[in-house]
């Protein structure tokens, strides 16, 4: 499979991409996630990530005070959104082997929800 090198609603260029799995009644489905650069804005950076979930892609970003801050917190809420989607919940969702972590890490408060490798890299 492969991706544009810029995104759809941006000039941002694709730095990363990770594709996960869900289990679902019509059978395993790719679910492709896209990391772009960050890009300033005013005085602020925004770096934009893409989920293209089973029902649809979700596009958003974070924000930070210099491109690494930005870069980070995307990654960050990146995390987040794989931990807590239904599929995490209902353990459907797997990177390289089931129940072992996706490859994000999670803001310090919700470090309890890793599993598996991301547990063991991530935690505290």
């Amino acid at each position: 499979m492969t991706f544009p090198l810029f995104s759809r609603d941006e000039m941002a260029m694709l730095i990363g991409t990770r594709t996960l799995f869900v289990d679902t009644p019509q059978g395993t489905r790719s679910v492709p996630v896209r990391l772009f650069t960050p890009e300033q804005v005013r005085d602020k950076w925004d770096c934009r990530y893409e989920i293209d979930w089973p029902e649809g892609t979700i596009r958003s970003h974070a924000q930070g005070n210099d491109a690494l801050h930005a870069l980070h917190l995307a990654e960050l809420k990146l995390g987040t959104e794989l931990y807590m989607s239904r599929y995490h919940h209902e353990r459907t969702m797997h990177w390289l082997e089931p129940w072992e972590g996706y490859g994000f890490p999670l803001p310090r408060g919700a470090r309890d929800l890793l599993i598996g490798h991301d547990r063991q890299f991530y935690g505290d």
